[in-house]
């Protein structure tokens, strides 16, 4: 076992060393420490370095002692590959590195206290920490903008054996498998060898929603689809090139609201079944054959295919196989990263250590389910059936930001959700809506919030309240709290779950023949409540469904509504109202100018899907 860093926290310098106990010590000779033509041979060729391994005395000024943090996964591979001195002129000291915490030490963040000093060389499990660690000034200052692929393993969808024989099953599109890029920086293809149909993302999105939205009609809200996990994608390197993915899926999906939908529900689904690293995941997987997405344990999950093969090795009563997407995520690529403020001696030692890793190493790796850079399998992935032993084109880091883009969605979706849902009862709701079979907007309202439910996990919390104002000027608006903010799972003292209840209450809804719109009056007390009770742990919403027009009967203007929720708000308290209109009657000018002031919108829905993406649209902002 590779030792950890000693645990004294401090700030990076530019050109620190790693002052750490000697943790492993390796001697690596890679020819001479003298520049020319020798040195630009063994820089841009792995063969010419490694061919001056055998030549003791081509560094007479002795060693250069070369600092070296690399992955977890890596360094357990490294450390036996280094420690018995295969070559003389660089002495290695080895330690094994969250690629997280070194991402955030390195950009001047400094999250982890075991970190003490930048190290000479870096081997993160994928560039994607390189972009992260480079999102500060302090970290460009650092860290160079690539590395140099030492191994590689692509990020697949792992899943137990007999889910993923149905997930393949439901895949089928027709088209035959293939290896190498798709356009949009994917492998493509299916599954394991032989097998033909092609797998998605998408699909496994949809597969999700669908169920999701299955269970909870049937009434088990927060409780829907597949199992689909993840390790904290802040600091797995697959689970984050699957966010990334997800989050690229979810920008183009602006004129498809029902794929929105499935992607945005299937985030946090995933967040709600996150595991703080992928071992502890692991143990989550079902010890029985699960027959079904949904079964018994976790359904599917991020991984690399290096960590299917390590699974399968142990010979698990169930084992993994891996699903290959077809519009892909970034592969890991172990980039060796020279940081930045390196002497002389010291470039050239990493060089060198490059040149071994990437040469007379690569057999050892392979044999531990590691690809080579260019995407070779080893026989090792070969033997697995659940793993497709043939050549896979890697799938790069654009090195474009979306690491942190998809981070900052992944901290959004990954806080749990505290939301009022503020329903107009009132005459008007009972209007069909042209192109849904009849439904009133009352009972678009009500399927949308029920389809939107199975969704959100069981700590989620939600209320409902429902408004309308008497036909007669001066109605008082008449505001009905029918269920408090509590979470879905928590048992109600009538019995079942509150999600149960809640679903049970939207399923209950009516309009109230004759009655009048009282929109303002709702709207703001809805806000004083959820700033009343404001969870600084969840992102806290009102949203409010109505035709959109209020009757002129409530006790307020629309510019008292606006200065009576400034007077409500607080800026360390954020609690936004977003309005979902339905109707022809809608001023989403007017009603946007009321909700901006909370940091809300207003939106016009007309059918299902746009509705309920409006509601899951709510939780993507604190």
């Amino acid at each position: 076992m590779v030792p950890r860093h000693s645990h004294r926290a401090s700030r990076p310098g530019r050109g620190g060393r790693v002052s750490m106990p000697i943790l492993l010590t390796v001697v690596l000779v890679l020819g001479g420490v003298g520049g020319g033509a020798g040195w630009y041979a063994m820089r841009h060729r792995p063969d010419a370095a490694a061919a001056a391994v055998s030549d003791p005395a081509s560094c007479p000024a002795g060693p250069t002692t070369l600092s070296v943090a690399a992955a977890p996964d890596l360094a357990g591979v490294l450390a036996p590959l280094l420690a018995p001195d295969p070559v003389p002129c660089v002495r290695a000291v080895l330690s094994q590195t969250d690629s997280a915490d070194m991402a955030h030490f390195l950009a001047g963040t400094a999250k982890a206290p075991d970190l003490t000093a930048k190290p000479d060389v870096w081997i993160p499990d994928s560039s994607l920490w390189l972009d992260l660690a480079r999102a500060t000034d302090w970290g460009q200052a650092s860290v160079p903008r690539t590395g140099s692929p030492v191994a590689d393993s692509p990020t697949v969808v792992a899943a137990p054996k007999p889910v993923a024989d149905l997930l393949r099953g439901g895949g089928t599109t027709g088209s035959t498998e293939s290896t190498g890029a798709t356009g949009s920086g994917g492998t493509t293809g299916g599954s394991g060898p032989g097998q033909a149909p092609t797998f998605s993302w998408e699909q496994l999105v949809k597969l999700a929603l669908s169920q999701a939205q299955a269970q909870g009609s049937a009434g088990a809200a927060g409780q829907g689809g597949p199992l689909v996990a993840v390790a904290d994608p802040a600091h797995d390197g697959s689970g984050l090139a699957a966010v990334i993915v997800l989050d690229r899926m979810l920008e183009q999906a602006v004129d498809d609201p029902q794929l929105k939908v499935g992607i945005t529900g299937f985030v946090k689904g995933m967040a709600n079944n996150m595991a703080p690293s992928l071992p502890e995941l692991l143990t989550k997987l079902p010890q029985t054959a699960a027959t079904a997405p949904g079964g018994a344990g976790v359904a599917a999950f991020p991984a690399s295919e290096q960590k299917v093969w390590q699974y399968n090795s142990t010979k698990p009563k169930v084992p993994l196989a891996a699903l290959y997407p077809s519009d892909g995520s970034a592969s890991l690529d172990y980039p060796l990263t020279v940081l930045n403020g390196a002497d002389n001696a010291h470039a050239m030692a990493a060089d060198r250590l490059r040149g071994y890793l990437q040469t007379t190493a690569q057999d050892a790796l392979r044999r531990h389910g590691f690809r080579s850079p260019d995407g070779a399998a080893s026989t090792v992935l070969a033997a697995d059936p659940e793993l497709r032993g043939t050549l896979l084109q890697p799938v790069r880091n654009a090195g474009d930001g979306s690491a942190a883009h998809a981070l900052a969605l992944w901290d959004t979706l990954n806080k749990q959700t505290r939301m009022l849902a503020v329903v107009d009862v009132s005459g008007s709701m009972a209007q069909t809506v042209p192109g849904t079979g009849g439904q009133t907007r009352l009972q678009l309202t009500a399927g949308a919030c029920e389809k939107a439910m199975a969704l959100f996990g069981s700590r989620t919390a939600m209320g409902l309240w429902t408004f309308t104002t008497a036909r007669s000027a001066p109605g008082a608006t008449q505001i009905t709290p029918l269920l408090p903010i509590a979470e879905l799972g928590a048992a109600d003292p009538a019995g079942g779950t509150h999600g149960e209840h809640l679903i049970a209450a939207y399923g209950a809804l009516t309009d109230q023949p004759g009655s009048r719109n009282g929109l303002y009056d709702a709207l703001l007390a809805a806000y004083q409540e959820v700033v009343k009770g404001w969870d600084p742990a969840r992102v806290n919403t009102v949203v409010v469904f109505t035709d959109g027009k209020d009757d002129n009967l409530n006790s307020m203007s629309s510019e008292d509504l606006v200065g009576r929720l400034k007077a409500a708000g607080d800026p360390a308290k954020p609690v936004r109202v977003f309005v979902v209109a339905l109707g022809a009657d809608v001023d989403l000018t007017l009603l946007n100018k009321i909700t901006a002031v909370t940091g809300g919108a207003a939106v016009h829905f007309g059918d299902l899907g746009q509705m309920t993406a409006a509601i899951l649209g709510s939780t993507t902002t604190r």
